[in-house]
């Protein structure tokens, strides 16, 4: 089922009967959204959801992701009905345990970084011009992944992960065709159209994961590499490392260099940094729900399906794990 996502701020997403409808200001006609047919919603900017719309939504366990006009995630409502008690319990408990919890985060951050590997080779062997840039690179992020494997505490694989990220965006700038540079990664705010499509993807994807803990009945803000603030959503964060580079930075390269964006189609944001176009951000919105789509092969257990439906393995993985029926194997994209 789709991601309904609320872009427009002149409108109002209602109730009528049992379904939502969506009716924009000075239009007269809405648009009717069967219930049954909505996954979860990502309100952007300003939107608004009536009252009655939200119970609707939560009878049904429909989350409700917040997103601010600069792309920042602010929070989701769910419908708090108690399900998965027995999950959440085994999850707090593997979460104050620090044993346990390296166990899961050695497997976040080593998928985080094989993915990342993979994702420059696919650019070492279409480019020669870069392949001696992006050759040392991937050779570091292999040693990063087997020395993550090594690690004897979270805050040493934190380290780990952050000079894989360092050495990863290093390269980033080499898979770019012009006009398109990249020189850091930078957010809060982004200061580069490319760096706020990346920010405006992370966001997008950490809904995505959110919802996929939500749905199988994993608690979102209690994670087990990103530590717990003032209702942060850690176990999200933690499960989209595995996503980011073959969800996010893939579309975001292969979008730029197919010139699906132009460079006019940024603009200066409140907060000094850039922002993507009304226009522009629903583009990203509809290529992103196709990356979702995207069949691909996990190669750590052979499934071969859809992003999303990868996403969603991801969490169920992580529930027999905490049961005690398996381990928890890092998703790393075959292709």
């Amino acid at each position: 089922m789709p991601t309904l996502y609320i872009t427009r701020e002149d409108g109002m997403l209602g109730k009528k009967g049992d379904a939502l409808y969506w009716r924009a200001k000075r239009e007269g006609h809405a648009q009717i959204l069967p219930l049954n047919q909505i996954e979860d919603v990502v309100v952007i900017g300003q939107g608004a959801v009536t009252t009655q719309a939200l119970h609707s939504l939560m009878d049904e366990d429909v989350p409700v992701h917040y997103i601010d006009s600069r792309g920042r995630y602010k929070g989701s409502l769910t419908s708090g009905r108690g399900r998965g008690y027995a999950i959440r319990r085994l999850q707090y408990g593997a979460a104050d345990d620090s044993e346990a919890s390296l166990s899961i985060a050695k497997n976040f951050v080593t998928g985080k970084l094989l993915g990342e590997r993979r994702t420059l080779l696919r650019y070492f062997y279409r480019n020669k011009g870069i392949a001696h840039d992006l050759r040392e690179t991937c050779s570091e992020l292999a040693d990063l992944s087997r020395a993550a494997l090594r690690r004897d505490s979270v805050e040493d694989l934190r380290g780990i992960e952050g000079i894989g990220a360092v050495r990863y965006f290093s390269a980033f700038s080499c898979v770019l065709q012009s006009p398109w540079f990249f020189r850091e990664r930078n957010r809060r705010p982004p200061r580069d159209p490319v760096n706020a499509m990346l920010s405006f993807g992370y966001t997008m994807l950490l809904s995505s994961v959110a919802t996929a803990a939500v749905i199988v009945g994993l608690d979102p803000c209690v994670g087990f590499i990103h530590p717990e603030y003032r209702g942060r959503p850690s176990l999200a964060l933690d499960m989209m490392e595995e996503f980011r580079s073959p969800v996010v930075d893939r579309m975001v390269i292969s979008s730029c260099n197919q010139g699906l964006f132009k460079p006019e189609d940024f603009e200066p944001g409140e907060d000094g940094g850039v922002k993507m176009s009304g226009a522009a951000r629903k583009l990203f919105l509809k290529l992103y729900s196709e990356r979702l789509r995207a069949s691909v092969t996990n190669d750590s257990t052979g499934q071969h399906s859809g992003y999303e439906d990868h996403i969603r393995s991801q969490s169920a993985m992580l529930i027999r794990h905490l049961r005690g029926q398996g381990e928890y194997l890092p998703f790393v994209s075959a292709n």
